[in-house]
């Protein structure tokens, strides 16, 4: 039998932010699927703002057509073409909309996340998937996202200090929004509360893993 397979498209053009979505991609699967992630040729180097996120969700499209994936994952925290690459009939999932569905089915939850810029489109992405209720906080850590990624190693206690306020402050989990985030929820989640960063719950959704129920 064929293993499927799966491409990860990184829709900005950090290879180091790619990197770290392999990484968190393979202990995952661990050799259940082929794995290949990129970024796209052209782009920014982080998506910061609402126009960022829809210019990028063009090259992720044109990506896509040029590849025809078995399964796909778009890989940043505001889904750069994923309406229309479902309209394409591609077999695809989102990292944001994955792991926002996920931290809601776990109970009340908090997105920490990174660009100020985004927040109301965050916002009212959660609105639109009917999630409103469940969230307590958006909270943005003040770092862009290029000083944030070749320093995310130092930051973790900072990162896991804030989702301990989060949870003072009434979340049984804690969403990661963001692609720099990958790989980080296993090392910062604990028994009180839930850690994710999309990741794991975009393979689900694709049912390359089954749903972290622990």
């Amino acid at each position: 039998m064929t293993a499927p397979s799966l491409l990860i498209v990184n829709p900005n053009t950090d290879a180091r932010v790619t990197a770290f979505l392999r990484q968190e991609a393979e202990r995952i699967l661990a050799g259940r699927a082929t794995l290949e992630a990129i970024n796209v040729e052209s782009g920014f180097a982080a998506l910061q703002t609402p126009e960022q996120v829809e210019a990028a969700g063009r090259n992720v499209v044109t990506t896509l057509i040029a590849r025809q994936p078995q399964t796909a994952l778009i890989a940043a925290f505001g889904d750069p073409g994923l309406t229309q690459a479902r309209a394409l009939g591609f077999r695809v999932a989102g990292l944001g909309e994955s792991g926002l569905r996920a931290a809601a089915a776990v109970g009340p939850f908090a997105i920490l996340t990174l660009g100020a810029a985004m927040q109301d489109a965050i916002a009212a992405r959660v609105e639109h998937f009917g999630l409103a209720a469940k969230l307590t906080q958006i909270r943005t850590l003040p770092h862009a996202i290029p000083d944030f990624v070749p320093q995310r190693d130092a930051l973790t206690p900072e990162i896991a200090a804030e989702i301990e306020s989060l949870a003072r402050d009434g979340a049984s989990c804690v969403l990661l929004g963001g692609a720099p985030f990958a790989g980080l929820a296993l090392r910062l989640d604990t028994k009180e509360t839930r850690v994710l960063d999309g990741v794991e719950s975009a393979l689900a959704a694709l049912g390359l893993r089954a749903p972290h129920t622990g």
